[in-house]
């Protein structure tokens, strides 16, 4: 076939139109929105077969360093360093293991800001501070594992809270909340699970334990 300038022309303009159809597409995947972490969300660490858990944020905050981190449980964290990735979001890690202590049952993941968008609301539950509870007060806790589900605080042994607010395996990390305000972590079932009574490490008193520390996570203060 001849190629006339009338046919050149109608191929530039095509090539032209591919061209700007590949640039948008190549533009819309670039922004494609980041996932979403905060309260109650899933998360798992990834190493070694032994340094494999999957657990829920508390909260996501910033420390007094301007670092993005979050609170979890202090048994969800096996060690520094691992790579953590969400759960639904599996594809690329979004933070690093940072601290996991126990007696409060406290952990912290520090997050990559470009890699998340950090929310005070999620699940029902949104967390704007720390504070305490009291025995009777009605809380609300959300998790990977069963959600959003509610109770009181039933009681206090040592500086954990004890809630009926329903837990389940993947929950461990999870917010248990009044109002806004964030009173304690998941940690673990009393005695039998799903019929006794939860262990939530109080949020105070590990927000204290690491501040005094200085680890990454000192001076936490939610989104």
């Amino acid at each position: 076939m001849r190629i006339t300038r009338p046919l050149l022309r109608l191929i530039g303009g095509l090539a032209g139109m591919v061209l700007a159809c590949t640039t948008m597409s190549v533009g819309t995947a670039a922004a494609a929105p980041l996932p979403v972490v905060g309260p109650g969300s899933g998360f798992v660490t990834t190493g070694g077969i032994d340094d494999l858990t999957v657990c829920s944020i508390a909260a996501v905050g910033y420390d007094d360093a301007g670092r993005l981190v979050a609170l979890t449980a202090g048994h969800c964290i096996l060690r520094p360093g691992l790579p953590v990735t969400l759960v639904g979001s599996p594809t690329a890690p979004v933070g690093t293991t940072a601290v996991g202590h126990w007696g409060p049952d406290y952990g912290v993941i520090v997050l990559d800001p470009t890699a998340v968008t950090p929310v005070a609301s999620l699940g029902g539950v949104t967390v704007t501070d720390i504070g305490t509870g009291s025995v009777g007060q009605p809380v609300c806790k959300t998790g990977l594992g069963s959600g959003l589900t509610c109770g009181s605080i039933v009681d206090f042994r040592g500086s954990d809270l004890m809630s009926d607010a329903l837990t389940v395996w993947g929950d461990s990390g999870g917010p248990l909340v009044i109002g806004t305000t964030l009173v304690g972590i998941a940690s673990h079932a009393s005695g039998a699970p799903l019929v006794s009574p939860t262990a939530y490490a109080s949020a105070p008193e590990s927000l204290r334990l690491l501040s005094a520390s200085g680890a990454p996570g000192a001076g936490f203060r939610p989104v």
